[in-house]
This record gives structure tokens, C-alpha cells and sequence, in this order.
């Protein structure tokens, strides 16, 4: 027993002298970060409509009297040109009767001023009667000979009285018109405009003349700068919507009936503190950035105001200058070392 025991001293003696584990290094983070900028921020609000045509360029085809409408030469959206047939109209049973009947009331006062005046001639009645007989007949065949060449001869074809683009068609073959109801309406094709619906409170911000882009809303749609030209703050129970109008820019590659979107400048806040979007974190509802100095992130909360598709207004929390995490933010915590990714793949590639 007595040798055993210096054995195991000889034993323990070495591992009792070995190196303590190195410690593991600290990790460090590859980020991207960008700086903060003072910048001037567009406040835009976005708004959905439709173009359509200028109630000031549109001209309505109108049934001069009751009709019935025998064709339709046309289709809505089609263009015509100026004289090209649009609508035929024929007489309806109720203006055929007035046809008949004012015919009829012609010929028999021409035939009672006929007999006034044989009257007069024998001296059994005064100027006065034959003047008067004569003035019926006069208004009797007026009227016939107007409701004739109103409806020339039963059957009217209405033309487009310029070249434009048709709007609307409300009637059908065969259908009853009254008199003075439109038939067709015809829009000009270079005078568009967007209707666009936009909350009350942003209609009270904003003002004619202000500038907003256009862009149809179907794949690969166009887009056009204009202003705006009026604001209807009338709200529609429908949509509780106020409406901007706005003129399409002619040639601007947008059609009648087609639905757009609308950036529209609100005002322009000058010189405040911004930050890229991909900058802004998030723990709950509280924003947050990473602030890289001397090689480690800082968490920082901040207070953010306008919020931009690319850029967010930063109001407290950060410096003019200062870095920000914009890629690599969500792994962070508060305090790690980072290093920027950019650098990190130059001295790879040496």
C-alpha cells in the first residue's frame, strides 16, 4: 500500500500542471448599416378611382321624339368618327297617331279657312274671321310639317356629331324612348379624368394644384403626372368617401373605365432626421434600431413620425451621423460585437 501511494501522486502531478481551456472568443455579428441623414420627406396619401371621361367633352344623342329604337350600329368603347351612324330610331304607335292626327288637323283648317273665305267674298263674314281662319290653317300645318321633318318620315338615324369614343348605350333594340331621353353618349378620347376617393379628413388637407402620379392598376399599368384640379368633399354614402378630380395628360398610356392608384403630395416636411426602413425593429409595438460604434450594437429605442415606402422620419432616439443596423438587426442583442459584412467579404477575398 505504502508503494501504491506515490504512484498515484507520479500520477496526478502532470494533469494537475496542465493548461486551463482557453476561453471562447466573444461572437461577432457581420451587419450592414447605413447612415442617419437629414433629408426633406414628402408626405404622400394614397388613393383608388377610376378614369373616366370629362363631363365637359361628353355629348349626349337625345330621342327628339317618342321612338323606338330599331338599331344600334355601335358598341360601347368603340370609336367613331364624325357623321358615323350611331342609333336609328322609328317612330313609336303614339307619334305615328300624332303624325296622323296633325296631318288630319292641317287639311281641315286649311279647309275651314277655305270656306271663311268664300264667306267673305259673299259678305257673310268680316276680314277679321278670314284672318283668323287663315292663321289656324298657317299654325296647323306648321306644327304637321315639323313633326315631319322631326321624324323624317318615321325613321331617324342618329351620328355622331364628332369623333370620340362611346360611353354609354342605355338603350335596347326594340325598346320604347321618350322624347328627350338619351340614347348614346359620346366621350372625347383626349379628355380624361380620374375620379379618386380619398378619406374626408385628407380631403381637408389637401388643394387643387397639387401634383400625384397615376398608375393604372392592372399588370404592367402606365403611369402619368398631373395635378389635382378640384376636390369634391361631397361624401358618398356608399364609400363615406370625398373624391379627387384630376385630368389625364393626354396621350398618357390610361383608357376610359380603368381602375388606378394615385400618389398624391400631401406637403413636404423639410430637414428632419431619417433612417431607412429596414433600420426600424420592433418589440411589440415599441420601435427600436441597433446603433453600431467602435465595433458593438446599441439598442436604442426611438420615435418614429412619417413613414415612407423607403425612408422613415425618425423624430428621438438617434444622432444625425450615426450608423444604424439595416441588415442583420433581428439577431442582435444589445452590446454584441458586429462587424460590417462588406468588410468582412473584402478581407475574404485577400
Amino acid at each position: 500500500m505504502r508503494r501504491l501511494i506515490p504512484m498515484l501522486l507520479l500520477v496526478a502531478t502532470p494533469l494537475a500542471c496542465s493548461a486551463p481551456p482557453e476561453k471562447a472568443a466573444d461572437p461577432v455579428a457581420q451587419v450592414r448599416t447605413a447612415p442617419v441623414v437629414s433629408a426633406d420627406l414628402d408626405e404622400t396619401i394614397t388613393a383608388y378611382g377610376q378614369v373616366e371621361f370629362d363631363v365637359a367633352g361628353l355629348r349626349a344623342l337625345t330621342a327628339p321624339f317618342e321612338a323606338q329604337v330599331v338599331q344600334i350600329h355601335v358598341r360601347v368603347g368603340q370609336s367613331v368618327t364624325t357623321g358615323q351612324p350611331v342609333v336609328t330610331l322609328g317612330a313609336s304607335p303614339q307619334t305615328r297617331l300624332d303624325l296622323d292626327r296633325l296631318a288630319r288637323e292641317a287639311r281641315l283648317a286649311e279647309a275651314e279657312a277655305a270656306r271663311v273665305r268664300r264667306l267673305r267674298t259673299d259678305g257673310l263674314a268680316s276680314d277679321a274671321e278670314v284672318q283668323t281662319a287663315v292663321a289656324a290653317a298657317q299654325t296647323a300645318q306648321q306644327a304637321s310639317a315639323n313633326l315631319r321633318r322631326l321624324t323624317q318620315g318615321g325613321r331617324l338615324t342618329l351620328t355622331a356629331p364628332a369623333a370620340g369614343v362611346v360611353d354609354a348605350l342605355p338603350s335596347n333594340p326594340g325598346s320604347l324612348t321618350p322624347a328627350g331621353a338619351v340614347v348614346a353618349s359620346l366621350g372625347a378620347a383626349g379628355r380624361l379624368n380620374a375620379r379618386l376617393g380619398v378619406e374626408v379628413e385628407d380631403a381637408q388637407r389637401l388643394r387643387a394644384g397639387s401634383t400625384l402620379t397615376l398608375t393604372g392598376l392592372h399588370d404592367q399599368g402606365g403611369s402619368a403626372p398631373t395635378r389635382i384640379a378640384s376636390i369634391d368633399r361631397r361624401v358618398d354614402p356608399a364609400t363615406r368617401l370625398a373624391a379627387l378630380l384630376a385630368p389625364v395628360p393626354p396621350g398618357a398610356p390610361l383608357l376610359p373605365g380603368e381602375a388606378v392608384k394615385a400618389e398624391v403630395v400631401a406637403g413636404t416636411r423639410l430637414g428632419v432626421l431619417t433612417a431607412p426602413r429596414s433600420a426600424i425593429l420592433y418589440d411589440g409595438e415599441s420601435p427600436f434600431v441597433f446603433v453600431v460604434a467602435s465595433g458593438k450594437a446599441a439598442r436604442r429605442p426611438v420615435r418614429i413620425g412619417l413613414e415612407l415606402p423607403e425612408r422613415v422620419e425618425v423624430v428621438s432616439g438617434v444622432r444625425a451621423g450615426e450608423r444604424v443596423v439595416i441588415e442583420g438587426g433581428p439577431s442582435l442583442m444589445d452590446g454584441m460585437a458586429v462587424r460590417e459584412a462588406a468588410a468582412a467579404s473584402t478581407a475574404a477575398g485577400r
